[in-house]
Protein backbone atom coordinates (compact mmCIF):
# COMPACT_ATOMS: atom_id res chain seq x y z
CA UNK A 1 0.00 0.00 0.00
CA UNK A 2 2.80 2.45 0.92
CA UNK A 3 4.47 1.78 -2.43
CA UNK A 4 1.25 2.75 -4.21
CA UNK A 5 0.98 5.92 -2.13
CA UNK A 6 4.51 6.84 -3.28
CA UNK A 7 3.45 6.21 -6.87
CA UNK A 8 0.41 8.40 -6.40
CA UNK A 9 2.58 11.20 -4.97
CA UNK A 10 5.04 10.95 -7.86
CA UNK A 11 2.30 11.10 -10.48
CA UNK A 12 0.76 14.12 -8.78
CA UNK A 13 4.20 15.69 -8.61
CA UNK A 14 4.82 15.14 -12.32
CA UNK A 15 1.58 16.93 -13.14
CA UNK A 16 2.54 19.78 -10.80
CA UNK A 17 5.94 19.98 -12.46
CA UNK A 18 4.29 20.38 -15.84
CA UNK A 19 2.42 23.41 -14.56
CA UNK A 20 5.45 25.01 -12.92
CA UNK A 21 8.06 23.95 -15.51
CA UNK A 22 10.39 23.17 -12.62
CA UNK A 23 12.44 19.97 -12.30
CA UNK A 24 12.07 20.21 -8.50
CA UNK A 25 8.87 18.22 -8.00
CA UNK A 26 6.60 18.32 -4.97
CA UNK A 27 3.80 20.16 -3.15
CA UNK A 28 5.84 23.30 -2.47
CA UNK A 29 6.39 26.54 -4.40
CA UNK A 30 9.27 28.92 -5.12
CA UNK A 31 9.45 32.06 -2.97
CA UNK A 32 11.50 35.24 -3.17
CA UNK A 33 14.53 35.64 -0.93
CA UNK A 34 13.63 36.92 2.55
CA UNK A 35 15.52 39.04 5.04
CA UNK A 36 18.05 36.55 6.43
CA UNK A 37 18.33 37.22 10.16
CA UNK A 38 18.36 33.82 11.91
CA UNK A 39 14.71 34.05 12.96
CA UNK A 40 13.69 30.65 11.60
CA UNK A 41 11.40 32.07 8.89
CA UNK A 42 11.73 30.43 6.45
CA UNK A 43 12.67 27.07 7.94
CA UNK A 44 16.35 27.15 6.86
CA UNK A 45 17.08 30.59 8.38
CA UNK A 46 18.20 29.34 11.80
CA UNK A 47 21.07 30.25 14.09
CA UNK A 48 23.72 27.68 13.25
CA UNK A 49 25.50 25.60 15.85
CA UNK A 50 28.55 25.96 13.58
CA UNK A 51 28.75 29.76 13.92
CA UNK A 52 26.31 32.65 14.32
CA UNK A 53 25.90 33.62 10.66
CA UNK A 54 26.55 30.50 8.66
CA UNK A 55 23.20 28.97 7.77
CA UNK A 56 22.71 28.05 4.11
CA UNK A 57 21.24 31.47 3.32
CA UNK A 58 24.41 33.28 4.33
CA UNK A 59 26.49 30.73 2.44
CA UNK A 60 24.54 31.11 -0.80
CA UNK A 61 23.73 34.81 -0.80
CA UNK A 62 26.37 36.70 1.07
CA UNK A 63 29.14 34.77 2.79
CA UNK A 64 29.42 33.48 6.33
CA UNK A 65 30.59 35.84 9.02
CA UNK A 66 31.86 33.80 11.94
CA UNK A 67 31.54 30.17 10.87
CA UNK A 68 34.02 27.57 12.06
CA UNK A 69 35.05 24.00 11.18
CA UNK A 70 35.00 24.45 7.41
CA UNK A 71 35.92 21.20 5.67
CA UNK A 72 36.71 19.79 2.25
CA UNK A 73 37.88 23.10 0.76
CA UNK A 74 34.72 25.05 1.63
CA UNK A 75 35.26 28.74 0.71
CA UNK A 76 35.12 30.97 3.79
CA UNK A 77 33.33 33.68 1.79
CA UNK A 78 30.49 31.42 0.66
CA UNK A 79 29.15 31.78 -2.88
CA UNK A 80 28.02 35.43 -2.67
CA UNK A 81 25.22 34.98 -5.19
CA UNK A 82 23.09 37.81 -3.79
CA UNK A 83 19.59 37.36 -2.41
CA UNK A 84 17.95 39.06 -5.41
CA UNK A 85 19.23 36.19 -7.57
CA UNK A 86 17.81 33.39 -5.41
CA UNK A 87 14.52 31.71 -4.56
CA UNK A 88 13.81 28.93 -2.06
CA UNK A 89 11.41 25.99 -2.23
CA UNK A 90 8.92 25.54 0.60
CA UNK A 91 5.33 25.00 1.64
CA UNK A 92 4.36 28.31 3.27
CA UNK A 93 7.92 28.75 4.60
CA UNK A 94 7.97 25.19 6.00
CA UNK A 95 10.20 22.44 4.63
CA UNK A 96 8.47 20.10 2.21
CA UNK A 97 9.49 16.84 0.46
CA UNK A 98 10.55 17.00 -3.16
CA UNK A 99 11.88 14.82 -5.97
CA UNK A 100 14.08 15.71 -8.93
CA UNK A 101 12.96 15.17 -12.52
CA UNK A 102 14.47 12.88 -15.12
CA UNK A 103 17.27 14.34 -17.20
CA UNK A 104 20.97 15.15 -16.96
CA UNK A 105 22.07 16.60 -13.64
CA UNK A 106 25.62 17.84 -13.06
CA UNK A 107 26.27 18.32 -9.33
CA UNK A 108 29.15 20.31 -7.85
CA UNK A 109 30.28 20.03 -4.24
CA UNK A 110 30.30 23.68 -3.12
CA UNK A 111 31.14 23.19 0.52
CA UNK A 112 30.86 21.33 3.77
CA UNK A 113 30.54 22.85 7.21
CA UNK A 114 31.26 21.00 10.46
CA UNK A 115 29.47 17.69 10.82
CA UNK A 116 31.22 14.38 11.37
CA UNK A 117 34.46 13.27 9.74
CA UNK A 118 32.58 10.96 7.39
CA UNK A 119 29.71 11.71 5.07
CA UNK A 120 28.11 10.54 1.85
CA UNK A 121 25.72 12.45 -0.43
CA UNK A 122 23.92 10.70 -3.24
CA UNK A 123 20.60 9.75 -4.78
CA UNK A 124 18.12 6.86 -4.89
CA UNK A 125 14.88 5.75 -6.53
CA UNK A 126 12.06 6.42 -4.03
CA UNK A 127 9.70 4.12 -5.94
CA UNK A 128 11.86 1.05 -5.46
CA UNK A 129 10.66 -1.36 -2.73
CA UNK A 130 14.33 -1.76 -1.69
CA UNK A 131 16.04 1.50 -2.67
CA UNK A 132 19.71 1.33 -3.65
CA UNK A 133 21.85 4.32 -2.62
CA UNK A 134 24.07 5.77 -5.34
CA UNK A 135 26.86 7.97 -3.89
CA UNK A 136 27.87 11.27 -5.50
CA UNK A 137 30.37 12.69 -2.99
CA UNK A 138 32.05 11.67 0.26
CA UNK A 139 34.78 12.93 2.61
CA UNK A 140 37.46 12.28 -0.02
CA UNK A 141 35.97 14.96 -2.28
CA UNK A 142 36.78 18.68 -2.07
CA UNK A 143 34.85 21.80 -3.07
CA UNK A 144 34.70 22.09 -6.84
CA UNK A 145 34.46 18.36 -7.54
CA UNK A 146 31.64 17.41 -9.91
CA UNK A 147 29.47 14.37 -10.65
CA UNK A 148 27.04 13.94 -13.56
CA UNK A 149 24.12 11.53 -13.76
CA UNK A 150 21.57 10.83 -16.48
CA UNK A 151 18.38 10.07 -14.59
CA UNK A 152 15.75 8.11 -16.50
CA UNK A 153 13.10 8.76 -13.85
CA UNK A 154 12.44 10.89 -10.80
CA UNK A 155 14.88 10.51 -7.91
CA UNK A 156 15.56 11.76 -4.38
CA UNK A 157 18.71 13.03 -2.65
CA UNK A 158 20.13 11.78 0.64
CA UNK A 159 22.84 12.54 3.17
CA UNK A 160 24.36 9.74 5.24
CA UNK A 161 26.47 11.15 8.03
CA UNK A 162 28.60 9.57 10.69
CA UNK A 163 27.69 6.95 9.03
CA UNK A 164 24.87 5.75 11.29
CA UNK A 165 22.48 8.54 10.46
CA UNK A 166 20.48 8.70 7.24
CA UNK A 167 18.72 11.81 5.99
CA UNK A 168 16.67 12.18 2.84
CA UNK A 169 14.33 14.70 1.32
CA UNK A 170 11.35 12.67 2.52
CA UNK A 171 12.49 11.19 5.84
CA UNK A 172 12.86 13.21 7.91
CA UNK A 173 13.12 16.22 5.58
CA UNK A 174 16.83 16.90 5.63
CA UNK A 175 17.32 18.64 2.25
CA UNK A 176 16.47 22.21 1.21
CA UNK A 177 16.24 23.37 -2.43
CA UNK A 178 17.09 26.74 -3.93
CA UNK A 179 17.29 28.09 -7.48
CA UNK A 180 19.06 30.92 -9.30
CA UNK A 181 16.66 33.34 -10.95
CA UNK A 182 19.16 34.61 -13.53
CA UNK A 183 20.80 31.33 -14.55
CA UNK A 184 18.33 28.90 -16.18
CA UNK A 185 18.23 25.43 -14.62
CA UNK A 186 20.78 26.23 -11.89
CA UNK A 187 19.81 24.85 -8.48
CA UNK A 188 21.36 24.52 -5.02
CA UNK A 189 20.74 21.93 -2.31
CA UNK A 190 21.59 22.29 1.38
CA UNK A 191 21.65 19.28 3.71
CA UNK A 192 21.05 19.07 7.45
CA UNK A 193 23.06 16.52 9.44
CA UNK A 194 21.12 16.55 12.73
CA UNK A 195 17.79 14.89 13.46
CA UNK A 196 15.56 17.73 14.63
CA UNK A 197 18.74 19.79 14.99
CA UNK A 198 19.66 23.38 14.24
CA UNK A 199 18.33 23.18 10.64
CA UNK A 200 20.98 25.51 9.27
CA UNK A 201 20.86 23.25 6.16
CA UNK A 202 24.53 24.01 5.45
CA UNK A 203 26.32 20.81 6.43
CA UNK A 204 26.80 19.86 2.79
CA UNK A 205 25.93 22.26 -0.05
CA UNK A 206 25.67 21.22 -3.70
CA UNK A 207 24.98 23.22 -6.83
CA UNK A 208 23.40 21.54 -9.84
CA UNK A 209 22.84 22.26 -13.52
CA UNK A 210 19.87 20.52 -15.10
CA UNK A 211 19.34 19.55 -18.75
CA UNK A 212 15.92 17.96 -19.40
CA UNK A 213 15.79 14.77 -21.41
CA UNK A 214 13.60 14.79 -24.55
CA UNK A 215 11.26 12.20 -23.06
CA UNK A 216 10.45 14.27 -19.97
CA UNK A 217 7.42 15.92 -21.54
CA UNK A 218 6.14 12.61 -22.87
CA UNK A 219 6.46 11.30 -19.32
CA UNK A 220 4.24 14.13 -18.09
CA UNK A 221 1.53 13.00 -20.51
CA UNK A 222 1.92 9.42 -19.34
CA UNK A 223 1.71 10.62 -15.77
CA UNK A 224 -1.64 12.26 -16.41
CA UNK A 225 -2.95 8.99 -17.82
CA UNK A 226 -1.41 6.92 -15.02
CA UNK A 227 -2.83 9.24 -12.39
CA UNK A 228 -6.35 8.42 -13.51
CA UNK A 229 -5.64 4.69 -13.52
CA UNK A 230 -4.03 4.75 -10.09
CA UNK A 231 -6.91 6.73 -8.61
CA UNK A 232 -9.23 3.91 -9.73
CA UNK A 233 -7.02 1.28 -8.07
CA UNK A 234 -6.78 3.23 -4.80
CA UNK A 235 -10.47 4.10 -4.83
Amino acid sequence: MWHRVWQFFVLLAIVAAAASASPVIGPGAWSSWPAVNNNGVPFWDRTSADGTNCNVGYFLAGGFGGCSNLKNGTPASGLNLGGSNLEYYSDNDAITPFLLAAGQWTFTLEGRIAGSNTFEVGYYDPLSPLPVLYPLFNQSNTAGDTATIMATGVFALYLSDNPHFFRSDANPLGVAAFRHTQLPNRFYFGFEDRPRGDWDMNDVVLSAHYVPEPGTYALIGAGLLGLGLLRRRLG
